[in-house]
């Protein structure tokens, strides 16, 4: 038996119909030299033959009080959370986004251990694909990174190892000895203090920042504009993919002074507001973005859920390339200032206060009439800097698919793979139904971005 930690458990407490709280991706692989439908059914038999481990053998524990507790599912049905599915043709990659969207749309199953792995036959080219959410209460994105990766290997020709098929439980906690148990009050008492001394801390920053030092970097709360990404959200899904070469991205945030998230930022803000444009919807101030930020030290590899999010503010219309880099490295900087030195568990306390404030307002109907916390999500999670395989298969392309926040209809997750940044964009589709004309806005602001930072400067 495992007990889920506080943040893992928020992710059940947040969820409802038109608010899926899980983590995907989609691995789009090249069938093998000679290989096709009959090789794909094969497997699909050997897959089904693997036992899944903790967490994935796991599903929730009803109780009345306390956090929720997984227990191991006695009678887990490999047959319903390994499923195939067949495109028509000729297969496009419109198709699968379409069908991908739809498959994320729908809640996991809560009497079931919380995930599913979808095999999705009938890509052009020789290809097929993989679709795997599971649920953010069991991992973040750092952490479903690390499993995907695990579940794939460098050679092709390397033993295979689902993503479930594994031998040690490290989730959350586990019931706590009797010795523990005694200490827990003094070590409750400590962490109060640490949390009401961080949160101290962190609400001097940002007034000082604002109020003495006048830097209008800082993204208050509810300063975010109100814009078409901000109101009642519904259960349906819109999703586009596009990608980038990373090394261009690197080059770009090298030769104006920034990193390659400040890059991303700057590619988000400058599509998204040519797409409100185009839409009629510009905003009168700078958007503002939660940016996820994985709080594990260097080489450290715990799972569940330890992260928190920074809040940035965004660039202003008509800037430039360099001067919407320049305006948004500065935010960023501003933003990492503020919880610099801050203990964990106050930034995480106050990034989930924010995603509960949008909640309590969905809840109450006051989109539009409440100012949003945020405009969009932006994530940046790194993957396999080399090749990878799976079952001989090699790895093409992969693309992430996460999830929205309360009053927040467009989340912009990035993956970094051999070579390529891959983008997921997804959204709400009643509030953005024309998301491939902000994946063109994307494709059309990198070619600017390109120009000016690198061919412009190289001419120089």
């Amino acid at each position: 038996m495992i007990t889920l930690s506080p943040i893992d458990s928020l992710f059940l407490g947040v969820e409802r119909r038109e608010l899926p709280a899980h983590v995907a991706g989609v691995q789009i692989y090249q069938l093998p030299k000679g290989k096709g439908s009959r090789w794909l059914q094969e497997l699909l038999n050997e897959l089904r033959t693997r036992p899944p481990g903790s967490p994935f053998n796991l599903r929730l524990k009803q109780r009345s009080v306390g956090l929720p507790q997984m227990v191991e599912d006695e009678d887990f049905d490999i047959d319903y959370h390994l499923r195939h599915v067949v495109l028509p043709s000729p297969g496009s990659d419109e198709q699968l986004a379409a069908e991908v969207a739809r498959l994320h749309a729908n809640l996991l199953d809560r009497d079931r251990p919380l995930w599913e792995f979808h095999l999705i036959e009938g890509l052009s080219d020789r290809r097929f694909a993989l679709y795997i959410k599971i649920h953010h209460a069991i991992c973040d994105g750092a952490t479903f990174s690390m499993w995907m990766s695990d579940a794939t290997a460098p050679a092709p020709d390397a033993t295979m190892r689902p993503i479930w098929e594994r031998s040690h439980p490290q989730l959350g906690g586990t019931p706590r000895p009797w010795l523990e148990a005694l200490q827990a009050p003094m070590s409750m008492a400590q962490k109060a203090r640490e949390l009401g001394t961080g949160l101290g801390r962190y609400a001097l920053r940002v007034a000082r920042e604002r109020v003495i030092e006048r830097n209008r970097q800082v993204a208050l709360p509810l300063s975010g504009p109100q814009t078409a990404l901000n109101g009642p959200l519904t259960a349906s899904r819109n999703l586009a993919f596009t990608q980038f070469p990373l090394a261009e991205l690197k080059a770009m945030g090298k030769t104006a002074g920034g990193t390659i998230n400040d890059v991303v930022l700057a590619l988000c803000d400058a599509a998204l507001l040519r797409y409100l444009a185009e839409q009629g919807q510009e905003p009168d101030k700078p958007l503002v973005a939660a940016v996820p930020v994985n709080l594990r030290q260097a080489g450290e590899s715990s799972e569940g859920n330890f992260v928190t999010s920074l809040q940035v503010k965004l660039g202003r219309s008509g800037q430039t390339p360099a001067e919407r880099l320049d305006a948004i490295h500065d935010s960023v900087r501003t933003a990492r200032d503020l919880c610099d030195n801050v203990p964990a568990s106050a930034t995480q306390v106050v990034s989930f206060g924010t995603a509960l404030f949008a909640a309590l307002g969905s809840a109450l109907h006051l989109e539009g009439v409440m100012p949003p916390p945020i405009n969009l999500i932006v994530s940046n999670v790194p993957g396999p800097r080399q090749a990878r395989y799976f079952g001989g298969a090699k790895l093409l392309a992969a693309y992430p698919v996460s999830g929205i926040a309360p009053m927040t209809a467009l989340n912009v997750t990035v993956f970094s793979y051999d070579g390529t940044l891959f983008f997921g964009l997804i959204s709400a589709r009643r509030m953005m139904p024309k998301l491939q004309d902000l994946k063109l806005c994307f494709e059309e602001v990198y070619e600017e971005f390109r120009a000016e930072l690198l061919e412009n400067r190289r001419a120089a």
